[in-house]
């Protein structure tokens, strides 16, 4: 795997900020990072038709050739349009890959992630991960480039430091993929760097002002919110706040970010140290419970009533009403909060009621009636009628599993100073009112652009990456050795002989143990020599688990993470030709490098995942 890349002084950082279900960027300049970290550009012309926003939807459209054809908004646009051009008899938009929210399937192929790896679009066709994936960088590179070069001459890509955020939770075959994907598009190995989701969003909470202040009761009764405020002239004085100071974290402050995106929410805790550095409290965790979630729930309801072959027919059979629906439901779903009432209306084609009747024995109001939400659910010319209380429970099991999670998490941190709610799902009103009415001891501050924390602290990681002091080892790395055989604790299986000695193979030998704090400007070492004198390199296998002191590399939570390979020395009579490897493991990467001990002389080593 490359080495982590520093800045290296360069005029330009840039952020790719590549989500599940909405993907964005913002850059900053060196000159103004040092004046005011905090002054950030992004693109503020992402247009669906009828609406203008800071991110666009993480969707991919390439035509029947594999070629690039649109993304985001426009992709989706472009999608539809080719759905209505069609002819029923040719189904000619069936021949295009149509990609959506496929972020996250790099983490679910972890373990088992190559580079032949293929993923499926939205009509069933599969095709390489490392193209789609490639694909959607290079678009919001040459887009951002396009919008720098825009507001400034002179500046080229030798002149720019990318950033592309990552979950904390991916593992290494997942960062090496997204970095060939990069680099297959481009962008220069040496010019990237990954900043882990909650340590960038927590970043910018920690760098920006918020008002610390007493709670009263709203008048309105509605959810008590403390704002991030940039200036005194912005505090807000609506909410019942009583004014206390403006200020930033202060040192032994320790911080949850709860990071609630689409599609996952990730926590992570941090204290603040000297030079406004972060020490990392505990090891990143995380669960599959973002905003996609409740759509998992929204869409499980309407196969139990409807049935899930109606719902995969309407999707397949009348792609351009599938799309709008969803549309209606995703700007429906954010307007659904605490004090919601009545009914919820959806767009729903009548298309989707003739599918029902096409794949059912009953007619489409039979099949409402027979439904436990006969009396909540009315359907009307093209109208889905849903009861608020029922529309709020597509919420409840995503929202209860958050809460459950930051309570687990509370208990193994001991006391933190306050819980700092960022990515777009913090934004929904009942999130936000579990969160404070189950940890109402605790500070909690929701910012009102958290939607964009990741993304700007992605900038100010690229701008100063040691601002991240330290970080707790999720696992526990290790290599295989082979000690001297144990007749009264090693298996027999393992038992190999050699030059008339007995050896156990297989010992895991671990470099560094899960939970152990890594100062990220550490190293651990190791020393490696070969087995006989022809050999040009060694081969060695790196392996991790989830267990802090497994015992072999064939135990049960014991898997291959991937190959280090380290040039060795040329053979010369009487030389040890030994080596010493240095590990980073404190990195966003796991950081390798190889040393000649008897004559200093640093090597590149390679460190494959894939």
């Amino acid at each position: 795997m490359a080495q982590e890349s520093p800045c290296k002084d360069r005029l330009v950082v840039a952020a790719i900020d590549f989500g599940t279900t909405y993907s964005g960027y913002a850059f900053s300049f060196r000159d103004d990072y040092q004046k005011d970290p905090l002054k950030i550009q992004l693109n503020q012309q992402w247009n669906s038709g009828s609406v203008v926003s800071e991110k666009t939807p993480t969707c991919l459209l390439l035509d029947p050739d594999k070629k690039f054809l649109a993304f985001g908004y426009e992709a989706e646009n472009e999608y539809s349009q080719l759905i209505e051009d069609s002819e029923d008899d040719d189904r000619m938009y069936e021949n295009y890959y149509y990609f959506r929210r496929f972020k996250m399937s790099l983490h679910q192929h972890s373990g088992g992630l190559t580079r032949e790896t293929m993923i499926v679009d939205e009509t069933g066709k599969k095709l390489s991960a490392m193209l789609v994936i490639s694909l959607s960088i290079g678009y919001m590179k040459d887009h951002l480039m396009s919008l720098i070069n825009r507001r400034c001459i002179g500046i080229d890509e030798d002149d720019i430091h990318w950033i592309i955020t990552i979950p904390a939770i991916w593992e290494d075959s997942a960062k090496q993929f997204m970095r060939e994907a990069a680099v297959n598009y481009g962008i220069k190995s040496d010019q990237l760097s990954f900043a882990l989701e909650p340590e960038a969003a927590s970043l910018y909470c920690h760098l920006v002002k918020v008002v610390l202040a007493d709670e009263e009761t709203p008048a309105d009764n509605s959810t008590k919110r403390q704002g991030v405020v940039l200036d005194d002239e912005h505090i807000p004085q609506s909410i019942g706040l009583k004014r206390k100071e403006l200020r930033r974290s202060k040192l032994g402050e320790k911080c949850m970010i709860l990071d609630l995106g689409g599609g996952t929410a990730d926590i992570t805790v941090h204290e603040r140290q000297m030079n406004d550095s972060l020490r990392e409290i505990h090891e990143p965790s995380w669960g599959p419970w973002g905003g996609t979630a409740v759509d998992r729930e929204f869409f499980t309801f309407l196969g139990n009533v409807f049935g899930e072959k109606a719902i995969e027919n309407f999707k397949k059979n009348c792609m351009t009403d599938f799309v709008e629906f969803c549309r209606d439901w995703e700007m429906k779903k954010r307007t659904i909060g605490v004090n919601t009432t009545g009914k919820v209306v959806l767009k729903l084609h009548t298309t989707f009621k003739e599918s029902v009747e096409e794949n059912s024995n009953v007619s489409f109001e039979q099949a409402l009636s027979n439904s436990k939400y006969s009396e909540k659910v009315a359907w009307t010319k093209g109208r889905l009628k849903i009861d608020a209380e029922v529309m709020k429970g597509f919420f409840e099991a995503p929202i209860q599993e958050i809460v459950n999670h930051v309570g687990n998490m509370l208990k193994k941190t001991g006391r933190i100073n306050m819980i700092m709610m960022v990515g777009g799902f913090s934004d929904c009103e009942l999130v936000d009112r579990a969160i404070h009415d189950n940890f109402s001891r605790i500070k909690i501050l929701n910012p009102k652009d958290g939607v964009l924390a990741v993304l700007k602290g992605a900038v100010i990681f690229g701008h100063k990456p040691m601002a991240i002091a330290s970080r707790v080892a999720r696992y526990t790395y290790g290599y295989e050795t082979w000690p001297k055989f144990n007749s009264e604790i090693d298996p027999e299986e393992l038992k190999v002989e050699h030059d008339e000695e007995e050896y156990c193979r297989g010992v895991f030998q671990p470099f560094i143990h899960k939970g152990t704090e890594i100062k990220c400007n550490e190293c651990i070492t190791s020393t490696h020599r070969p087995i006989s004198d022809d050999q040009n390199d060694m081969a060695i296998h790196i392996y991790i688990s989830q267990e802090r002191d497994p015992k072999y590399i064939t135990d049960p939570d014991v898997r291959h993470l991937g190959t280090l390979q380290l040039p060795l020395p040329e053979f010369k009579p009487g030389l040890p030709r030994k080596v010493l490897g240095r590990f980073h493991f404190g990195a966003t990467e796991v950081i390798i490098e190889a040393e000649d001990i008897e004559t200093g002389t640093l090597h590149k080593a390679t460190f494959d995942c894939l």
